[in-house]
């Protein structure tokens, strides 16, 4: 066979393989931030501007980013009942505190359930999110149903592991007219407040989950944010907004 020959069959079956092997993107590392707030902390809205911020920003450091807002309950006794609180959400921040070996506050953000610095920080947030591995993805793709009082969601994972499943219902924008405590005479502008959660643990690589959606809450205003945690050391390795 003669060189012209070769390299004719060569480039054939470069360009036969080029059309029959798909192009698979790389997948891209997430980070997913967890703001533990209160309405009646005076500290807390200069760390809801930053996540609210990031959340509209996206990505940094060629990583998706998603932001949601927990509001803990332990500040009401102090003369403002926040509408978002529930003790849910204030044994959640405890348990991040208890694997992070850290104390209990507002404002608090958890970066993807393996670090934690001061919600206000905003170069501080950034340096860690720099510096999350991109080798830990988990790919999770999803599909919505909702009816009139509900959402359901299928779900799938790209492997099985010691994973749960989270979902979290967000108001994407509120805007509340806080009366007293100490914020008092304050309009406060939150985002991506949780208002529902769950979290299951798929016993293979699949599986779904119902929430209610919240009396007066249109479908317009909410989002839905799926992520995978592992169970034995809480670090989240994977996310997606629906």
């Amino acid at each position: 066979m003669n060189k012209a020959i070769a390299s004719l069959l060569l480039l054939s079956l470069t360009a036969l393989l080029s059309m029959t092997t798909p192009n698979r993107p790389a997948s891209q590392s997430v980070v997913v931030l967890e703001l533990f707030t209160s309405q009646g902390c005076s500290s807390c809205p200069p760390a809801d501007q930053v996540l609210r911020e990031l959340s509209q920003q996206g990505s940094y450091a060629g990583k998706n980013v998603y932001g949601l807002s927990f509001h803990v309950d332990y500040w009401n006794r102090l003369g403002w009942q926040d509408p978002f609180s529930t003790k849910e959400f204030t044994d959640r921040q405890r348990a991040y505190d208890r694997r992070l070996k850290t104390q209990t506050y507002t404002p608090q953000l958890v970066i993807n359930g393996r670090q934690e610095a001061i919600g206000g920080q905003k170069g501080r947030i950034l340096q860690l999110i720099q510096q999350q591995s991109p080798t830990t993805s988990v790919e999770i793709t999803g599909k919505t149903a909702y009816s009139s009082d509900q959402v359901t969601v299928a779900y799938a994972l790209s492997e099985a592991g010691p994973y749960q499943v989270n979902a979290a219902l967000v108001q994407q924008e509120a805007e509340t007219d806080v009366r007293t405590g100490e914020n008092g005479g304050r309009t406060l502008r939150n985002v991506n407040v949780v208002r529902q959660f769950k979290s299951v643990t798929p016993a293979g690589t699949s599986g779904s989950l119902s929430l209610s959606l919240p009396s007066g809450l249109a479908r317009n205003q909410t989002a839905l944010f799926l992520y995978v945690q592992r169970t034995d050391n809480l670090q989240i390795v994977g996310a997606l907004q629906l």
